[in-house]
């Protein structure tokens, strides 16, 4: 089993190159701003073996944000339930996908999206699904695309197949999405 953490960083408006730039080109760490979505945002991304490696690595990644250039500042651990893409160059958008869940609905929605994937994996890659394990229960997923036409061209393929979305409306609170574009020297690009 493998583990992610997300850090969701809403930044001052003019200070999004200052924070990539203190951010990017760290081992590991996949850099990306939004694109489409809350502008202003910076999301970084990074995996580990173990839950308690995933918390060692947090305080040296949370030391390197430029304080005086951050809103406000949201940080999730997640187990990670598919298959995980290594870092690497995958695409030139990424789709981040974000569901808050009802409470009780997270094994449900973690069975219905996990039974669905297979079949969507034919169309598209995925870099992985994830399953919160830390404050509001959540689950998301993140695709890579080479761009927006193909994003468009294979979500439209998924839903016509009627294989995607999963089932799983009864389970959530609200959704999220968000067009994001990787930092130079992000790991996963």
């Amino acid at each position: 089993m493998s583990y992610a953490e997300t850090i969701i960083l809403d930044v001052r408006i003019g200070q999004v190159p200052k924070v990539v730039s203190a951010l990017s080109g760290r081992e590991g760490v996949a850099v990306w701003t939004s694109e489409i979505g809350v502008l202003n945002r910076v999301i970084l991304f990074r995996t580990a073996e173990t839950y308690a490696a995933l918390l060692d690595g947090r305080p040296d990644l949370l030391t390197a944000i430029p304080e005086d250039a951050v809103q406000t500042v949201d940080v999730t651990g997640w187990r990670i339930i598919s298959p995980l893409l290594p870092a690497g160059e995958h695409g030139s958008i990424y789709e981040w996908r974000c569901y808050e869940l009802k409470l009780g609905q997270a094994g449900n929605v973690e069975d219905a999206f996990a039974a669905a994937v297979p079949g969507r994996l034919g169309l598209s890659p995925l870099l992985c699904g994830m399953i919160s394990i830390e404050g509001t229960p959540r689950l998301a997923h993140i695709w890579p695309y080479a761009d927006m036409n193909a994003r468009l061209d294979i979500r439209a393929q998924a839903v016509a197949s009627g294989m995607w979305p999963p089932k799983i409306g009864g389970g959530l609170v609200a959704m999220e999405n968000a067009i994001l574009l990787p930092a130079q020297g992000s790991a996963w690009s």
